[in-house]
């Protein structure tokens, strides 16, 4: 089974394909998985940089210089956290299923089923490049002591279909990890469930947090 085949396959049969990928691992699919949703959020993080512009308070003459830095650093850190993610979410979820009696190995087979199971991430890249395109370039300002001034950025309507369609996709992808945790694992399907939970609520948490940061809830 070729890659294509095997994405196919975790779209149309998630709970066999992902018994699959527990029994034949390859590692180098997973990375090319991740290398994808990196560089779609690399794309979404560039358009952002020309629809976006910033204006912190007190910082208002900031250099050009500067403002490019910062764009070139917001597309590197796009490319490179997908990775990181990646590694550490697998480390996390790897070390809950050891001491909930798990069987499986951290390399390659946990660290390609984590890949693969942030597949449906591919698709958020894409929504994001999307929304920063369809978005009328806008400028923000952001007090230091009022960080409600995102709200206008985040109560725009394409924002808030993003992030419903975010929570959508992370489901997607802990149902993916659930089939995953419980075939390399081999653990129970409520301690699978419990684990593969985990991801998925501090996602929820974070998009919480940062609409209450910014004067949406």
């Amino acid at each position: 089974m070729n890659f294509i085949e095997r994405v196919k396959g975790i779209i149309s049969e998630p709970k066999k394909n992902m018994n699959n990928i527990s029994e034949q691992p390859m590692i180098e699919e997973a990375v090319m998985i991740i290398g994808i949703y990196a560089i779609l959020t690399a794309i979404a993080a560039y358009i952002q940089s020309y629809k976006i512009t910033y204006v912190f308070e007190g910082l208002d003459d900031m250099p050009s210089s500067m403002q490019s830095l910062m764009t070139v650093s917001t597309i590197v850190a796009a490319l490179i956290a997908p990775f990181i993610i990646w590694i550490i979410v697998t480390g996390v979820i790897h070390l809950l299923s050891m001491a909930a009696g798990g069987e499986g190995k951290f390399y390659p087979q946990m660290i390609t089923i984590v890949g693969f199971s942030m597949l449906p991430l591919i698709f958020d890249g894409i929504i994001s490049i999307g929304i920063f395109s369809l978005i009328e370039p806008q400028t923000i300002t952001i007090l230091t002591v009022d960080p409600s001034g995102m709200k206008e950025l985040y109560s725009n309507s394409y924002f808030l279909v993003s992030g419903l369609a975010g929570i959508i996709i992370y489901l997607w992808s802990t149902i993916l990890l659930y089939f995953g945790i419980m075939s390399s694992q081999k653990l129970s399907s409520n301690s699978s469930a419990i684990i593969a939970a985990i991801p998925l609520f501090f996602n929820v948490i974070s998009l919480i947090w940062t609409f209450r940061g910014t004067g949406i809830l």
